[in-house]
Formats: C-alpha cells, structure tokens, sequence
C-alpha cells in the first residue's frame, strides 16, 4: 500500500514539472512569435518608407545627374541615371549664355521682400486681433480667412489692372504686392493661431512690469512664437522664390525676370536643351534648400503648433 502511495506521489510529481516545463515553452513559444511578429512589421514599414522615398528621390536624382551629362549622352537609345562623363559645362553655359545671375537676383530680392514684409505685417495684425480689443475685429477676421480660401487664379486680372493703372506692370515691386495679397491671409491666420496658444498671464505680467503692447510683442510674444514665425517666413521665402503664373503675367522684360520665368525660356518650340534646363532645376533648388536647412525644426514644429490649434 505505501510502495503504491510513494509511486502515486511520484507519478504526480513528474506530471507537475511536466506541466511546468510545457508551460514554459508554451510562454516562450509565445515571446518568439510576438518578437517575431514584431520584427516582420517593422521590416514592412521600413521596406514601405525605403520605397516611398525611392520613388520621391528618383526624380530629383535624374535631374542632378543629367546636370552633368553631356548632350550626346542623352542622345542615347538606352539612357543610364549615372553619367559616364561628369562634366560641369553645362553650368558654365548656364551663366555665360543666360546671365542666369541675373534672374537669380531677382528672385532673391522678391523673396527676400515677400517673405519680410510677410512677416511684419501678419506679426502685428495676429497680435491684434489676439490681444487687443478694437470695432470689426470678429468682420475683419471673417474677411481675412475668406480671402485665405479664396482662388489665386481668380485674382489674376484685378491684380494685373491694378498695377497697370499704378505704372507697375514689370517691376519687382508688382510682384512683391502680389503675393502679400495671398501670403497675408495665412501668416495671419496662422500666427493667430499660435498667439493664442500663449497664456495670457505672462503678457499680462509683463504689462503689469510698465511694458507697452509694442515692447510685448518685441520683447515677450515674439520670441516664445520663433516656430511659427520660422513657418511663415518659410512659406512666403519659397512661394516667392518659385511661384511662375503672376510672376509671368506681370513681367515681360528679360532683366525683370525671376528664375521661375528664366527656366521656363529653356523650354523651346522646336527643342529643348535638357542638359541645360536640369542645370537650370538644380541652381534653382539650391537657394531654397539652403534656406530650408537652417530652419527646417522651427518650421516643423511652428506647423504642427500653428496647425492644431481651434
């Protein structure tokens, strides 16, 4: 009777650590899937991101390439991405033939201007609509996000007229006014935004210490909004710096033209030089990406603030 009791407390004890050890590897078992499952979506994420950014690089790595490509090379029947002669002659052309300088200043000095001017203005029209109390503020406010959503293209003969009859038409300066007309409406709203997102007490403090509404915004909301203000100076740089249709409406002489116009001279009737118009592209990209590296986290980050506010 006690040789069957040991051997029954035996068997027990054996199907207990068999229990046990099953257990164990069934949680592991577990672990290894999941870790496995884990690993498999995250290499579909990454294999789908290293995709979109083939296809979004893919373009823009052709037109730099065939910058430096000669004529005959493009001529080919199997054309190839990677030249199989690097040459820098097609730069040189670009500013012996064109005086592409030119156009390079003009576009900076219109940018520069635009992106300014923008600048100031929506600064102090955001603050006064967030901070001061004033007649038509709830009218004015209504006005300006309509003019936000309202068609550039519908703006394209009152804008031209207007600039006719103010002795404008082929200057610089007509195209600066032109896009402040649709460059204002956004700083403002989005600097408004990003205003609001400011607490009230610390302008109220700073009132309370003797600051006037002009020193608070120089010297208390002004700094603490660099991201927004970084958006908006971005936003109004690079649509002056590419922006074609008004820019070629309102222009006709070869010395006012912007590069958005001087590249677009490189496209012939009867032919285009695609070695010299990719060369155009990529001196046209650099100024803005140069631009855009400087500023690029302040940017971000003044888009996603400015953006999620009510």
């Amino acid at each position: 009777m006690c040789a069957v009791l040991c051997w029954s407390d035996t068997v027990i004890d054996m199907m207990k650590k068999h229990d046990k050890s099953l257990d164990t590897k069934l949680a592991s078992t577990s672990r290894h899937d999941k870790h496995r499952s884990s690993y498999m979506h995250h290499s579909l994420k990454m294999l789908l991101l290293i995709g979109l950014a083939f296809i979004v690089w893919l373009p823009l790595l052709v037109v730099i390439f065939t910058s430096f490509k000669t004529r005959a090379e493009i001529a080919t029947a199997v054309p190839t991405l990677l030249p199989q002669t690097f040459t820098f002659d097609n730069y040189a052309r670009l500013f012996r033939l064109m005086r592409f300088e030119v156009y390079l200043w003009n576009s900076l000095l219109v940018a520069s201007l635009t992106a300014a001017i923008s600048l100031l203005v929506s600064s102090l029209a955001a603050y006064a609509l967030v901070w001061l109390r004033f007649k038509g503020k709830r009218i004015f406010q209504g006005f300006t996000l309509f003019v936000y959503l309202f068609p550039q293209i519908l703006l394209v003969v009152p804008l031209f007229l207007m600039c006719y009859r103010l002795g404008l038409l082929d200057t610089k300066f007509a195209l600066v006014l032109t896009y402040l007309a649709f460059i204002l409406p956004f700083g403002i709203w989005m600097l408004k935004n990003y205003f609001e997102s400011i607490s009230r007490t610390l302008v109220d403090a700073a009132l309370v210490d003797g600051c006037t509404y002009w020193q608070c915004l120089w010297r208390v909301v002004l700094p603490v909004c660099l991201p927004g203000l970084a958006t908006v100076l971005t936003y109004s740089f690079i649509l002056g710096w590419n922006e074609y249709m008004f820019a070629s409406i309102l222009i006709s002489s070869n010395p006012s033209r912007t590069v958005a116009i001087g590249v677009q001279t490189l496209i012939g009737n009867h032919g285009t030089d695609f070695t010299l118009l990719t060369a155009a592209a990529v001196v046209m990209i650099i100024p803005t990406l140069i631009f855009f590296m400087f500023i690029q986290r302040w940017f971000i980050e003044g888009l996603t603030l400015g953006g999620s506010q009510d």
